[in-house]
């Protein structure tokens, strides 16, 4: 007895006469419930234009869609079929005029680009299902009580009616179709399982029939709506399963990234995944064919990702300021337009000259501090960089600079002094190296003196 009370529904319930009297009031579409059926499509549309969540919920709360769809579920639970189809008829209304004045909105809107929060409602998947099963039977709970609780507005929050229908608005007048389809199904799952939810529940309270009805009809009933159910439930599990599958394998390619393309000077800039196939951006060192045929082998040993094809792109040492951008534009652009990434390619802009250049005078002073010896017994040392010119762009203002790469200062330490036509082949076998013009002094390490050149024997 203690366990039938503790589940009981009934227990503080409204009586009939009240329950359909809430029924009806909720299901109306004119008047109030019409002012606010148009003040919450408008709120959720700017919501989701400006991609405010705290808009959309407001949008959600005060939405009136909810009722038509339980009245929907209350008139299955009672057989009533005129009540059914003028509910139905009524929430159609709603849709359809939710659904036009969205496309309205947006075709006269200035901000046409896709927010993270309308690309949200267009892949629904069996957990949107559970939600609304769940919200649903909630919603139906609370709105049978003789007192009113807070459940109503949790309901509408969860669940999210608004937001699809405004989304699908989005769709037509912006001709993403695709929009449109993935947003109308995700309202068709909310509002199916929700109907579906009220009806459970209202038969559990044993709301009565309105009429005699057939004990053929009964079993019609069931299976209509279990033919619905799986029919609406199959493709959101196939969808649940393909978001499951692509969030392992961004889980994997994050992962080789970050362990197997962490060098001390080669870093990631971007990177795409299209066709199986992953593109990664690097700037800084150049990987020889060996380690990027090692890298392919890491990256295939991760278990999502054996048939995986990487194709690394590395720019040229010459690579100007405009090309590098151009190339860091091009991949960010394909990844979408987030703050972080916006953020990342204006930082791009800024540094990678600088850091490309350090980069690759570290590359290019280990190799000549290890072969230099070799070639000259008589060096002990060399350093030097690359040195920088900063020149206005043109004719435009002084904030805007372009960085030109023109000199190579070397610096060699000898223990004797080099003759004349070594110096000179020094010079060329670095200018060789660097690819540019070399300013090259040679100083002697016991005698250094204030003027460059004293390292050289001059006849």
């Amino acid at each position: 007895m203690m366990w039938r009370d503790l589940f009981n529904l009934k227990g503080g319930a409204a009586s009939i006469p009240e329950i359909n009297q809430r029924i009806l009031a909720d299901a109306t579409v004119s008047g109030t419930n019409l002012i606010v059926l148009v003040m919450a499509i408008m709120i959720a549309c700017v919501g989701l234009n400006m991609n405010s969540v705290a808009v959309i919920i407001g949008a959600m709360l005060i939405s009136p869609l909810m009722g038509g769809i339980v009245a929907i579920g209350y008139g299955m639970s009672t057989y009533d079929v005129r009540f059914i189809r003028q509910s139905m008829v009524k929430l159609a209304f709603q849709v359809g005029f939710a659904i036009l004045t969205a496309s309205l909105y947006f075709a006269i809107s200035p901000l046409a680009d896709s927010t993270d929060e309308l690309l949200a409602r267009t892949s629904p998947t069996i957990w949107d299902v559970i939600v609304a099963l769940c919200g649903g039977i909630a919603g139906a709970v609370g709105n049978t009580r003789r007192e009113k609780s807070n459940v109503i507005p949790g309901v509408a929050i969860a669940t999210a009616l608004m937001p699809p229908l405004c989304t699908a608005g989005y769709g037509l007048a912006s001709g993403h179709y695709s929009f449109f389809l993935g947003a109308m199904y995700l309202f068709f799952i909310n509002a199916f399982f929700i109907a579906l939810a009220s009806f459970l529940v209202f038969k559990l309270l044993g709301v009565p029939s309105h009429g005699d009805v057939e004990a053929s009809q009964f079993q019609r009933q069931r299976l209509i709506l279990a033919a619905l159910g799986i029919l609406i439930t199959a493709p959101s599990i196939y969808l649940a399963y393909q978001m499951v599958e692509e969030n392992l394998v961004s889980m994997q390619i994050k992962s080789f990234l970050h362990e197997d393309m962490d060098f001390p000077t080669t870093s990631v800039v971007s990177y795409t995944v299209k066709d199986r196939v992953l593109t990664v951006d690097l700037v800084g060192t150049l990987l020889s064919g060996e380690e990027i045929a090692a890298l392919q082998g890491e990256l295939q040993a991760r278990s999502r990702l054996q048939d995986f094809e990487l194709v690394v792109i590395q720019g040229e040492r010459e690579l100007d300021r405009e090309q590098v951008q151009n190339l860091i534009n091009a991949r960010l652009e394909k990844q979408g337009t987030t703050e972080k990434e916006t953020s990342y390619k204006n930082l791009s802009a800024q540094y990678y000259p600088a850091y490309k250049r350090a980069s690759a005078d570290q590359q290019t002073m280990e190799l000549l501090t290890r072969q230099g010896p070799l070639l000259f017994p008589q060096i002990i040392s060399i350093r030097g960089g690359t040195l920088t010119t900063v020149l206005p762009k043109g004719q435009e203002s002084t904030s805007e600079k372009k960085v030109e790469y023109n000199r190579f200062m070397v610096e060699v330490i000898v223990s004797e002094p080099l003759r004349p036509e070594e110096a000179d082949r020094l010079q060329k076998w670095i200018g060789e190296q660097v690819r540019m013009p070399v300013l090259m002094t040679v100083q002697t390490a016991d005698h250094p003196s204030d003027f460059y050149g004293d390292g050289i024997a001059w006849p």
